[in-house]
């Protein structure tokens, strides 16, 4: 598969004639680009509403990408409802489709997994290898294998301009709004017939599950053709006990800024000790990466105020309410769910409840366990599987589903 990944982002590089992309010294970061900026007065704009545009060049692992590309600020809301503005990057192959129909189009939620603007998908596909090791930036070779089957894609920066990681209806309305946004958009060209997906692996998993989840209710015309679910965050409190029983236990703090972040008026940082302020304070801009670096060897409980102030219920609750076992809402799609049996930092069992949940409420769900791989190793193993079940439900093939079995 590593070979496959390699093989596509070359691939899509000699397909035609690309853009060489910017040089790092030439893409600012996010907290330096006005484009960013949040414009005022955007309350009575439609969510979804293109608010700017710009065309860009990208790139995977900075090797230039054959595709026209765009990145748009559109309208969306916070987990509060208020509104805000998130970016989010189209990426058109140039080689023309000649599959059936319109060319299908696929939102790829990384797994941001950070608290800022330097760990989002639109900085890493223009910035490549100099925006360092983030989770956008190794998965622009995933989203190469998918721009290699000639589908476009968007990859929205759904934790949204306050970098609100794991803030569950931010995450929603971003990935939901980026979708509207750019089928709006009149220069990418995507006709109302257009197949759409959504694939997500870890948090990007999260961040499209809450999105599956609240479509219905809150995107009803959007019609997605199929959903892949990898390694999922199903239950935020499960994962942070798997996170504090390994080495990278420290990355836990960006979990309590995003949460922080999300939802200041709960002040989670209340819990926390003067050790836990520090760090909130040190790894304000972190991605995962920087946060387990930082802070290794160190656990949760090295940063509570009192012993066990996660067990407090209101925290339990924040967490709960955040996870995509506490969102209400059955994707209306049909699901692809994979995930490692021995995934070490998001256990299966609460994907397990996740996906039951699904089938007792009618969905179609193919779940597909993986004996062997770990949840690092399951992200590329995972991901042909994922790929050919998009590929299936994109070319109108009925949908497998093992509910019941």
């Amino acid at each position: 598969m590593i070979r496959t990944i390699a093989a596509a982002v070359l691939a899509l590089a000699l397909m035609g004639t690309a853009a060489q992309p910017a040089s790092a010294a030439l893409v600012p970061l996010p907290d330096n680009d006005p484009f960013y900026s949040v414009p005022a007065d955007i309350g009575g704009v439609a969510n979804g509403t293109v608010l700017k545009s710009r065309q860009v060049a990208v790139n995977a692992y900075s090797i230039p990408l054959a595709v026209k590309a765009w990145q748009l600020q559109y309208k969306s809301l916070d987990s509060h409802q208020q509104p805000t503005a998130d970016v989010t990057t189209i990426m058109v192959p140039l080689a023309p489709w000649l599959g059936k129909g319109p060319r299908p189009l696929l939102s790829y939620q990384t797994a941001e997994d950070g608290v800022g603007l330097k760990c989002t998908p639109s900085y890493s596909l223009r910035a490549g290898l100099a925006a360092g090791v983030t989770n956008s930036s190794l998965e622009s070779a995933l989203m190469a294998t998918a721009l290699g089957r000639g589908w476009a894609v968007v990859a929205p920066d759904y934790e949204g301009p306050q970098s609100t990681f794991l803030s569950a209806g931010q995450s929603a309305h971003g990935v939901l709004d980026g979708v509207r946004a750019v089928l709006r958009f009149g220069p990418a060209g995507f006709p109302a017939t257009t197949a759409i997906g959504m694939i997500g692996y870890s948090g990007g998993a999260y961040a499209t599950s809450v999105a599956a989840q609240l479509q219905p209710s809150y995107a009803p015309e959007l019609k997605f053709a199929g959903i892949a679910l990898g390694g999922v965050v199903g239950d935020i409190r499960s994962t942070l006990d798997a996170f504090n029983a390994t080495p990278l236990a420290g990355a836990a703090i960006i979990g309590v800024i995003g949460l922080n972040r999300g939802y200041p008026e709960a002040n989670l940082s209340s819990v926390l000790n003067a050790a836990g302020r520090q760090a909130m304070a040190v790894s304000a801009q972190d991605c995962i990466a920087d946060a387990i670096t930082r802070h290794l060897g160190k656990k949760i409980t090295d940063f509570e105020a009192t012993p066990n102030a996660i067990d407090l219920p209101w925290v339990e609750k924040l967490m709960r309410d955040n996870s995509p076992l506490g969102v209400v809402g059955t994707p209306s799609a049909p699901v692809y769910d994979y995930h490692a049996i021995p995934d070490e930092l998001a256990p299966i069992g609460p994907d397990r409840e996740l996906v039951a949940r699904y089938c007792a409420a009618g969905a179609k769900v193919q779940h597909v366990e993986d004996l062997i791989a770990e949840h690092i190793s399951e992200t590329v193993t995972g991901a042909p599987g994922a790929m050919q079940y998009l590929a299936d439900r994109f070319a109108g093939r009925p949908a497998p589903n093992t509910c019941g079995s």
